[in-house]
């Protein structure tokens, strides 16, 4: 069997969704930072045990003048990876504003939350408690991750895909 999986990389902007994307299906990292434009997507096949999945990520601006687009892009999704800054706490806290717009227009489907830039430890803002403690409030799967250096980004984007396998089966 094998499945083709829409899935929505959101968040704030500036928060690394487009390099964690980067990271995962090409292997390395942008130093410079190019703001998404509405919307980009990336496919990505994977072998999950012997069932075949082609990931298609779409990357959503995170800018509030996109706001009114994105929806139309939630459509059809499968599954959400909400992703925030440690190092800026108000990525953080918009955590549940995008959640909400999100599933207004999915309602409840697989979701991952990551905490991005790890790397960066001596400007954290957002401890690994408290994101940890707001995903298991939530039922979501967390990873802290660094495009950067690939820390758990591709674990993060193979559980949101093994969530979805197994939720439709």
């Amino acid at each position: 069997m094998s499945y083709v999986l829409k899935v929505c990389v959101i968040g704030d902007g500036a928060v690394g969704k487009t390099s964690l994307i980067i990271r995962y299906t090409e292997g390395h990292f942008r130093e410079s930072y190019l703001m998404t434009v509405g919307t980009s997507f990336a496919v990505k096949a994977l072998d999950l045990d012997g069932t075949q999945v082609k990931l298609q990520l779409w990357d959503l601006a995170g800018q509030p003048h996109f706001s009114s687009v994105r929806p139309v892009f939630y459509r059809g999704s499968v599954g959400g990876i909400l992703v925030f800054d440690v190092t800026r706490r108000e990525t953080y806290n918009n955590i549940h504003t995008w959640f909400n717009e999100f599933s207004q227009v999915t309602g409840q489907l697989p979701f991952v939350l990551l905490a991005n830039k790890v790397d960066l430890v001596d400007q954290r803002q957002v401890s690994t408690e408290e994101g940890l403690g707001y995903a298991q409030k939530n039922g979501w799967l967390y990873f802290e991750t660094s495009a950067k250096d690939g820390k758990n980004v591709t674990e993060a984007f193979r559980q949101i895909a093994q969530q979805v396998v197994q939720k439709s089966r």
